[in-house]
Formats: structure tokens, sequence, C-alpha cells
């Protein structure tokens, strides 16, 4: 489970330009490396969790950013182009 939560992590320092997909894998990646402290990989569950930590914290940053600018503009239906 230490390796799986690696490999998470790794993905996460892509996957948190989307914040809900980063969100997703980045708890998924932190339980994963909390369950295996336990086993013999000790080394491999720390680096997994401070990974899916880093993630984490960006993909809130990246989810507070985007609703911080999308409740600051001043919305004009009319701009969008006619679809029907």
């Amino acid at each position: 489970m230490a390796r799986n939560s690696v490999k998470i992590g790794i993905v996460m320092l892509a996957a948190w330009i989307v914040p809900l997909i980063g969100l997703l894998l980045a708890v998924t990646g932190l339980l994963l490396g909390i369950l295996s402290l336990s086993a013999s990989k000790r080394e491999l569950a720390r680096a997994g969790i401070f990974l899916n930590s880093l993630g984490l914290s960006l993909s809130l940053i990246n989810l507070a950013v985007s609703i911080y600018f999308l409740a600051s503009i001043d919305f004009d239906p009319q701009l969008l182009p006619n679809l029907f």
C-alpha cells in the first residue's frame, strides 16, 4: 500500500490543476499512506504522505483561487455565444 501511495502522490503533482480530481486523489493517497505506516516500508509511506499532503494543499489553494476569481467576475450572459 505504501508504494501505491507514492504512485498516487506522483500523479497528484500533475492532477492538482483540476481541483476535484486532485482532492479525490489526495484523500485516497493520504489514507493509503497513513494505513501503511505500520507496515515494513515506513519510508515509502512517509514519502506518499508528504507527496499527497503537498498535492492536497495545492489543490485546495487552486480551488480557493478559482472560487475567488469566479465570484469576483461580473457575469454578463449577453457575452456568451448564442448556442440555441
